[in-house]
């Protein structure tokens, strides 16, 4: 009876399958079955699998998983016939196809070989990530016996900070237990500064060379404001000795022209005071606007470290 239902199943993949929509997916399912045929049996499940990558088609997965036994990689015909079995359950017009897949999935249960990973509590790292010929596992696999083709098999575990550490073990075709122990990652060299630097990077200087000029320009401010003063000051002390030279009482004629040159010389020195002081009040608001217009720059600091594949720049802006 199994066989006649083999039969059956052998027999409606090829319809299946060549009802296709994609070409491509189509042409490879074909090479596959020829290669099957020719005996090139790795070369066969290779295109079967290009095949169900292009497009999704039961009998497709039927063949890769029949083409995989065929080729003692048991552990993965296991999982596409129990794929095959899941996404025919449901449909009534497939239950012979669905008998298929779980039957030929239960007779490889007794030739599946397991690899445990071990990864021990001790050895865990911030986000550790174990991977088994280059896909990666989910830390629920970590330390469980998983079904694994039989060959050799290549662990990897990396982690930020650390170095990679790599295995490898070789599994037996059929009915074969194997272990391996994962190594303790070590840590990666903190990054180091640049020559020169220690520590934390200094703070950047609010005195850059506009606002040193807006200094300069501030000094040149106060400087005139003294000027201002100093002359506006001489210009009243004149202005007082002219008033006492001349009194509007009594002011005769030569205490009259000895009055007004006084007067004269206070008004020009009033004109310097007022200069100085409207030079002071301009620099004074140029200096102003060049120091807040020009914010000091931020410094940075590099640094080029190891890193798991190379070097690494590493640094603060």
């Amino acid at each position: 009876m199994l066989q006649r239902v083999l039969l059956l199943a052998a027999c409606a993949i090829p319809a299946l399958a060549w009802g296709q929509a994609s070409p491509q997916a189509e042409a490879l399912f074909r090479d596959g079955k020829r290669l099957m045929k020719d005996g090139r049996i790795a070369d066969a499940c290779t295109a079967f699998e290009a095949s169900e990558r292009a497009e999704h088609n039961i009998a497709t997965v039927l063949s890769a998983a029949d083409c995989r036994e065929k080729n003692k990689q048991y552990a993965s015909a296991w999982a596409l016939f129990l794929a095959a079995e899941s996404q025919t359950r449901s449909d009534p017009a497939k239950q012979t196809l669905n008998a298929t897949a779980r039957t030929r999935a239960s007779a490889l249960e007794g030739k599946l070989s397991y690899l445990t990973i071990e990864v021990p509590d001790a050895l865990r790292v911030p986000e550790l990530v174990v991977t088994r010929d280059g896909v990666a596992l989910d830390s629920a696999e970590w330390n469980r016996a998983l079904p694994a083709d039989g060959g050799g098999h290549l662990i990897v575990a990396k982690a930020p900070g650390h170095e990679s550490w790599t295995g490898s073990i070789e599994v037996g075709a059929e009915g074969d237990k194997k272990a391996i122990r994962m190594g303790k990652l070590k840590a990666l060299p903190k990054p180091k500064p640049v020559a020169g630097a220690h520590g934390a990077p200094p703070p950047p200087s609010p005195f850059t060379r506009r606002r040193k000029i807006a200094i300069g320009i501030a000094g040149g401010a106060v400087a005139a404001a003294g000027v201002g003063i100093g002359f506006g000051l001489d210009a009243r002390s004149l202005r007082d000795q002219a008033l006492a030279t001349c009194p509007a009482a009594a002011c005769g004629v030569g205490d009259a022209a000895a009055a007004q040159a006084t007067n004269d010389k206070a008004r020009r020195r009033a004109l310097i005071a007022n200069v100085g002081f409207g030079v002071a009040g301009g620099a004074a608001i140029a200096a102003g606007v060049l120091w807040f217009l020009s914010p000091p720059e931020r410094r940075t600091r590099m640094a080029i470290v190891p890193a798991a594949n190379g070097f690494a720049v590493a640094g603060s802006f």
